[in-house]
């Protein structure tokens, strides 16, 4: 949930000079709910893929991005803007949540993610997406 205790210690190493521990895996998302116009900030592991940003979540933040929404994101110690949503294809969705378990071994556990033999298999990545792990991708403006 954005701005939940369990989100705290990230957020404040984000946001500090000392930023570059975490801040080539993790960034803080702001976005509008859609409904109230309140402003959410939540730290989300990401992969970059070009002008991408690629990331996952299980938490019903997400709903506020589907279709389209425009964001903010603290992003190695820079503030950008981008435009994100969610992806709809569940395979494609499975390859971003892939890409993110590849790029951070440690993003396995807390998305909830089974490892056997040190590995999570593709059938443990597929499961998931179809227990309600969403994947977003976020297009990055182009720098002014």
């Amino acid at each position: 949930m954005p701005n939940s205790p369990k989100n705290i210690f990230p957020s404040l190493i984000i946001k500090s000079p000392f930023h570059g521990i975490m801040s080539s895996k993790y960034a803080i998302i702001e976005f509008s709910g859609r409904k109230t116009g309140r402003t959410y900030k939540t730290p989300v592991a990401y992969v970059r893929d070009g002008d991408r940003l690629l990331m996952s979540t299980d938490s019903p933040w997400y709903r506020n991005l589907s279709g389209g929404a425009q964001v903010r994101l603290r992003l190695r110690g820079h503030m950008v803007t981008g435009t994100a949503d969610t992806v709809t294809d569940p395979d494609q969705s499975a390859a971003i949540l892939r890409r993110l378990v590849d790029a951070i071994p440690s993003y396995a556990r807390p998305a909830g993610l089974a490892r056997e033999e040190g590995h999570v298999s593709d059938g443990e990545i597929s499961r998931a997406v179809a227990e309600g792990r969403v994947s977003i991708e976020v297009k990055l403006a182009a720098a002014s």
